[in-house]
């Protein structure tokens, strides 16, 4: 790392360094503290208190998910991100099949970095351990911050008509709808 990096270009360069491997014990705090004593920041453990259920605390509070930068640091309560997929097939006899598929992530407890910026839709990148798919080892994710309105598309498609028990093209009109909810502290990190 360049002495010419700022801080949070530090927590952010060593953290992407790390892509596919376990920190510490695989949890998510080890990636936040180690990161930000590799940059000589402060960590959670100067901040304190830190304890197994704490908040804990990573630098400067930042009040807006707008100004997240790379190399922050987010601490997630309770943080559930669900998204819904609803498709209604409708058929040229006006034969109807609806189908809805739920995805739920939950981060109950968990701290995670920020590898990016909050994109239009709140989603942010971010590089995170001791979440699935992979577990105990650093990952590239992505992050909603906030609910985003529902997209809806418009296909064609061929499956069973309930009605004529034939396969025969349908039109599509699938929804996606993602809510959030939980508490979100953003931290910018601060040199020691």
């Amino acid at each position: 790392m360049s002495e010419a990096q700022s801080v949070t270009q530090k927590v952010q360069t060593w953290a992407r360094g790390k892509l596919g491997r376990q920190i510490g014990r695989g949890e998510c705090w080890d990636l936040g503290e180690q990161a930000l004593k590799q940059a000589g920041a402060l960590t959670s453990n100067d901040l304190g208190p830190v304890q197994d259920d704490t908040d804990y605390v990573w630098g400067e509070l930042v009040s807006d998910s707008k100004d997240i930068e790379p190399g922050y640091i987010l601490q997630l309560r309770d943080h559930v991100v669900t998204t819904t997929t609803t498709v209604t097939y409708t058929f040229a006899d006006g034969s109807t099949v609806d189908s809805e598929t739920e995805e739920i992530a939950k981060r109950g407890h968990h701290t995670a970095i920020a590898n990016g910026k909050v994109d239009i839709n709140g989603a942010l990148k971010t590089l995170e351990q001791h979440v699935k798919p992979r577990g105990e080892v650093v990952q590239n994710k992505i992050l909603y911050l906030r609910d985003v309105r529902p997209v809806v598309t418009k296909t064609v498609e061929t499956l069973i008509n309930p009605a004529t028990k034939k396969r025969e093209k349908a039109n599509a009109t699938k929804t996606v709808t993602i809510t959030v909810s939980g508490s979100v502290w953003i931290y910018k990190p601060k040199a020691k």
